[in-house]
């Protein structure tokens, strides 16, 4: 019977992690898309590679447009990673008190 209940708490900690995981990921993708639209409706790539020296990367729209999505959506997942963390930590550590009204 015990070995049950480890197995059932094993299983919840793991479902727990994967619904953090997922809310992290979803979160920052949509943010990610805000802030890539955001970003290119007010600079064009074509602009930004109007230098003496542009780097070979920022040859056309399309590759400026991925990597600039792709770098949004590592620092928005970053901030909803850490966001869920001290979440998660912060009811870890406080006792759990009712609440009086």
């Amino acid at each position: 019977m015990a070995a049950n209940a480890k197995s059932a708490d094993e299983n919840s900690a793991c479902s727990r992690l994967r619904q953090d995981a997922g809310a992290v990921v979803w979160c920052s993708f949509l943010a990610a898309c805000f802030a890539t639209m955001l970003f290119f409706a007010l600079f064009d790539p074509i602009y930004l590679k109007q230098d003496d020296d542009p780097p070979s990367w920022l040859a056309d729209r399309r590759t400026a447009y991925a990597l600039g999505f792709f770098f949004f959506w590592l620092m928005t997942a970053i901030a909803a990673g850490l966001t869920a963390w001290l979440v998660d930590t912060r009811g870890a550590c406080e006792p759990n008190r009712p609440e009086t009204t």
